[in-house]
């Protein structure tokens, strides 16, 4: 898994990988600013006003009927005013087919709900479900309450009672305020002012800068990460190279400690050449000397000896003593190529040595790479059990 996790880290281009984490942590940020949008609009703004006309049914019906009563419009006006236009709030005829008053203000200048204030609209709404049912104003003013919701979460509201006793003088309904859309939330939020957290903005906010941290989070550990796996590939291609130039070395030593082996048994076998020829020669002239003894003792009147030696051109002394100096130099130059030999001897050995110590080096090398690949690949299981351990 993690050498899997090393070749994709490897194989990620820029080009490719930086538009891919871009189109992953968009689609990221789609799906939780809907789910924010869902939790706000549908959730939290819904209850609240579930609670609001809940309170209103209680309330609301009795202070209408009696200002309707005594004609107060001002009175009512302000009634149905008192909501900053959140939402709306209709009073209408006793048939509901008039409108007689209704909400004016505008919050924000948000025109959402204002242009549902019909009485088709009315109508219509109050056949589906989840729709606050008009309450009646009566005269006398009611005393009980006929609609309410048995929970913030349950938009639909129960008859909890009969209608109220007396005369009906009118109707009042609550209109919602319907949510914006998705697209048009979002759009409005990211292109007002930031510092200003209200609303659905602050959620769209937040998410925004959470998917924003967390995609540098995830560029940046896997940029590092390539990096570091690129430069343990450069450092074994270095290793590889430095172990190809050792290695070259050593069988460029090894070459040489052949030739001169090869050169090491010549000159032993020339040495010994010179040496026995230099015997040989040495006894020739032993021999020769013996002769030229033997014919200047031999008596005048007795044999002749059977050795005739030819009258040489110089005296023999001189001759003989000419030989004998030869004799040291022949022995000299024994010793002297007897001596290059044990040179020869002793170079071979330091180079045999190098060639110890050329192998031990890459022994060396090639255990330092397998203990740097074994470190690289524990790093990387350290760091990716950090991270599948971090919350």
């Amino acid at each position: 898994m993690r050498q899997r996790l090393d070749q994709l880290f490897l194989a990620l281009q820029k080009r490719t990988f930086l538009p891919a984490v871009c189109l992953v942590a968009f689609i990221i940020w789609v799906v939780l600013c809907s789910k924010h949008y869902d939790s706000y609009w549908i959730g939290t703004i819904h209850r609240v006003q579930t609670v609001d006309f809940n309170m209103l049914h209680h309330t609301l019906p009795a202070t209408l009927s009696y200002l309707v009563m005594t004609g107060q419009d001002e009175s009512i006006q302000r009634v149905l005013d008192s909501n900053y236009g959140l939402f709306g709030m209709v009073v209408t005829d006793p048939k509901g087919e008039n409108i007689v008053y209704k909400t004016e203000k505008n919050y924000k200048d948000r025109m959402k709900w204002q242009p549902l204030l019909n009485i088709d609209f009315l109508h219509k709404t109050q056949l589906e479900k989840g729709v606050e049912h008009f309450d009646v104003l009566t005269d006398p003013p009611p005393t009980h309450v006929q609609w309410a919701n048995e929970s913030p979460r349950d938009a639909s509201d129960k008859e909890i009672a009969p209608q109220p006793k007396g005369r009906v003088i009118g109707r009042v309904y609550y209109v919602r305020e319907p949510p914006p859309e998705f697209w048009s939330d979002v759009m409005g939020a990211m292109g007002s002012n930031w510092f200003e957290m209200s609303g659905s903005k602050r959620g769209y906010v937040l998410q925004t800068l959470n998917i924003l941290a967390g995609s540098m989070v995830v560029i940046l550990t896997m940029l590092l990460r390539k990096q570091a796996l690129v430069n343990k590939e450069k450092e074994l291609l270095a290793l590889e190279r430095e172990l190809t130039t050792k290695r070259r070395s050593l069988e460029q030593l090894t070459a040489d400690l052949t030739a001169q082996r090869k050169r090491k048994e010549w000159l032993e076998v020339e040495a010994d050449r010179a040496y026995q020829r230099a015997l040989r020669l040495k006894q020739s002239l032993e021999k020769l000397k013996e002769a030229f003894f033997f014919n200047d003792s031999a008596p005048r009147g007795g044999k002749e000896s059977p050795i005739s030696v030819r009258p040489p051109l110089h005296p023999p002394s001189a001759l003989i003593e000419e030989m004998e100096t030869l004799l040291p130099e022949l022995t000299n130059n024994a010793k002297i190529l007897r001596s290059q030999a044990e040179v020869l001897q002793s170079y071979c050995s330091q180079l045999e040595s190098r060639q110890v110590e050329m192998q031990r080096i890459l022994e060396r090398g090639t255990s330092g790479r397998a203990e740097a690949v074994q470190q690289a690949q524990a790093q990387f299981q350290a760091h990716m059990a950090s991270k599948q351990s971090a919350p």
